[in-house]
């Protein structure tokens, strides 16, 4: 059988021209979970880019699942030989609204499509993917919240750090004039985590559902912003306590929790993450390629004794974002 997966449209065209690579390398990646007999290709339909997927037979129930959460599908259609198409799926139904990621506009701000992308490396790479598994994502540098939105709107448990506090507050507040806004049924909790020795981190908590009716049954998500650097995960929430770490690693040369490269924070920090990932859990890390190669990052999540995905597609992620920036990214599996 023959499919046709017409591609979100990107306002950036220099952008857009990279769409395909990206969207092609992660349908590998997922289907090498679900679907290892599809065959993907690039196409055009109606001008747009697209995906063509050839399939001896119709694709499963988890194959589509997985289609529907493809950062960059506009829709999949069966391909007739005739020539006609025939709707098959569209996007994942947001569990909160589907805008919520990219309502907040700033500087900086990580695209919410590449967020999905980067989640959906990581997720297809673990043992967490299945579509009824309430995955718990924990982003270690996450700004404003990007990576929390994005997985709230699948109804994950989701926690943030940074060390910013004023990220964290803008981040806060953006998340709790949307759910008032759109009366979505949540609660508030604030308290402090304990971290070394007399140390303590501010941690506020939104519990929230899709529905009032699910609301009252418990049937709850969750995003978790905590004001502490990067590598004290393991003493604020413990052990084996997420199934997906993703982040968006900065760009420049500087972090701001001690001055340190980033490539001497993440030798600090990957034995620490991997000692929150529950096995079989992942770690996936985007950066700018002109700063940290992939090699190396590579490199030291295997001293991390975590196991990098090498190889295929895995290898095909690096994109151009603009001119002082190339991206590409990276992920391991604690085994």
């Amino acid at each position: 059988m023959k499919y046709t997966m017409i591609l979100w449209p990107h306002s950036n065209a220099r952008y857009r021209s990279e769409t395909l690579k990206l969207a092609k390398s992660e349908l590998n990646v997922m289907f090498a979970r679900v679907a290892p007999e599809a065959e993907v290709s690039g196409a055009e339909c109606l001008d747009l880019p697209a995906i063509s997927i050839q399939t001896a037979e119709p694709l499963s129930e988890n194959a589509l699942r997985a289609i529907q959460r493809a950062s960059l599908l506009y829709g999949l259609f069966e391909t007739r030989p005739d020539g006609a198409m025939i709707p098959v799926i569209g996007r994942e139904r947001a569990y909160l609204g589907e805008d919520l990621p990219g309502v907040l506009k700033y500087k900086g701000k990580t695209n919410e499509l590449f967020t999905q992308l980067l989640i959906n490396a990581g997720l297809y790479a673990g043992d967490y993917f299945a579509p009824e598994m309430p995955v718990r994502l924990y982003d270690p540098m996450c700004g404003r919240g990007t990576t929390l939105l994005v997985g709230a709107n699948r109804g994950w448990n989701c926690t943030g750090t940074d060390v910013d506090r004023r990220d964290l507050n803008e981040g806060e507040q953006f998340l709790k004039r949307y759910l008032e806004y759109h009366r979505l049924k949540h609660a508030v909790e604030r308290e402090s985590l304990t971290l070394t020795g007399k140390n303590h981190a501010a941690c506020v908590k939104f519990t929230f559902s899709d529905t009032p009716q699910n609301y009252k049954k418990g049937e709850t998500a969750s995003a978790r912003m905590v004001n502490c650097d990067a590598c004290e995960a393991r003493n604020a929430f413990g052990a084996k306590a997420f199934h997906l770490i993703a982040c968006d690693l900065p760009y420049g040369v500087q972090h701001a929790s001690e001055g340190a490269s980033i490539e001497k924070l993440l030798s600090r920090a990957l034995p620490v993450w991997k000692k929150t990932l529950a096995p079989g859990g992942t770690i996936a890390l985007s950066f700018n390629a002109q700063t940290l190669k992939r090699d190396r990052v590579r490199e030291m999540m295997a001293e991390a004794e975590m196991e990098p995905m090498t190889g295929g597609a895995w290898d095909a992620f690096s994109h151009w974002v603009e001119q002082a920036v190339t991206r590409d990214i990276a992920v391991c599996r604690r085994i």
